[in-house]
């Protein structure tokens, strides 16, 4: 892996990456993250084509400066990978070829066009709320807080999907983070399961403690449609395991490269997992067919 220092010294001195950069794809994963690392190693074992390889470790001022480079020296195809890559090749390499996987920041950015190609952040409406169904066969009443300009085309989506499957689901909009308190309070005497969208609007770092306290207070068990989410604060969710992610983002790669992508956009292999720590924390079983279908997050 190329040393960001060292990218990061030639920009700021006005040299342009090497030469060689626009002949090869190139990989840029946003952080240290275990999920993003999962990801890079699924995509690595299977694209054997050769390439660069970058990591921003979360940083935005790297970000910016490994863009302007991207921008001067295309490479053939920019893979990235995670919310802050994805907004490096928006700002920065719009001249690019650009493949994303695991931003859910992509809807926000507008991240598209002819030149663009995409694995979705989230799984099929249908097939959240019909796992949703499998392990709380006994639910009504589903809620989540969204960021409309976020994630609102697939709020609409999941509340068609819900009534599907005997559900509401009772979404409520905010337009800032700081609105969640107040948001949280006017759900929950509603709500008999928290939906916790990978929506990067609401979900952070910070926020994500705040609601599954408040939800465990209220013993209010949470669904999460991020297998990253699913780990931290859990019982059950619907998403994406990143090796398998990476294997797909690499094929999706491959077709891009040989003229042969079809779709602009995909959605990759989803699969029910079960966090049987958090469940215990809740004195939650786990119906049978949950238990049979589900995978155990690691």
């Amino acid at each position: 892996m190329k040393s960001l220092k060292a990218i990061a010294v030639a920009l700021i001195a006005g040299v342009a990456l090497p030469a060689g950069i626009a002949a090869k794809p190139v990989l840029v994963v946003s952080s240290d993250d275990a999920f993003h690392g999962a990801i890079a190693a699924g995509f690595k074992s299977s694209f054997t084509k050769p390439m660069d390889e970058y990591n921003l470790r979360g940083l935005e001022d790297e970000a910016r400066r490994l863009g302007k480079g991207f921008s001067a020296a295309k490479p053939e195809l920019l893979i990235v990978v995670g919310n802050l890559a994805a907004k490096m090749a928006k700002e920065n390499c719009s001249g690019c070829t650009i493949l994303y996987a695991a931003a859910s920041n992509a809807g926000a950015l507008k991240l598209a066009g002819t030149n663009v190609y995409g694995i979705s952040s989230q799984p099929s409406a249908n097939r959240i709320m019909e796992n949703v169904k499998i392990v709380f066969p006994q639910a009504q009443k589903v809620g989540v807080i969204y960021q409309p300009a976020s994630v609102g085309k697939e709020i609409s989506a999941l509340q068609a999907a819900a009534a599907k499957f005997g559900l509401k689901l009772v979404a409520e909009p905010i337009s800032q983070m700081k609105e969640i308190p107040t948001a949280l309070n006017k759900i929950m005497p509603n709500i008999d399961l928290y939906l916790m969208l990978d929506d990067p609007a609401v979900i952070t770092d910070d926020t994500f403690p705040f609601i599954f306290m408040n939800c465990f207070q209220k013993k209010i068990p949470i669904f999460a449609t991020s297998s990253e989410i699913l780990k931290k604060c859990a019982i059950a969710g619907y998403g994406y395991a990143p090796e398998q992610l990476g294997a797909e983002l690499a094929a999706f790669a491959k077709d891009i490269l040989a003229k042969k992508a079809g779709a602009k956009d995909k959605t990759a292999s989803a699969k029910l997992f079960l966090n049987r720590k958090i469940a215990a924390m809740y004195n939650f079983a786990f119906p049978a067919q949950a238990s049979a279908q589900g995978a155990d997050i690691q």
